[in-house]
């Protein structure tokens, strides 16, 4: 899977960026609750301790987000961090 690095680019640019990609995957955005996971969905699905999976997040394998103290993953990009790992 290619992957585009954006860093170059100033705020318009990254806009307009944004826009194309929407506007080719829309439904990449429409978020329901079920696609909010927590660690204990994560752990069971792979089989694998809090640890591990902590250890996995400090390696930039599995992307989350952390609001409040708690670890949050987002389906798809659990998914996509799957396929990419599995590639590896």
């Amino acid at each position: 899977m290619k992957t585009n690095d954006f860093s170059h680019l100033n705020y318009s640019e990254m806009e307009h960026e944004f826009r194309k990609i929407a506007a080719a995957c829309p439904d990449i955005f429409d978020l329901q609750k079920t696609d909010i996971l927590l660690d204990q969905d994560i752990c069971d699905y792979l089989k694998i301790s809090v640890r591990t999976l902590r250890k996995f997040c400090r390696q930039n394998k599995i992307h989350y987000l952390r609001l409040g103290g708690r670890y949050y993953y987002i389906r798809q990009i659990f998914v996509m961090n799957l396929m990419k790992i599995c590639n590896d």
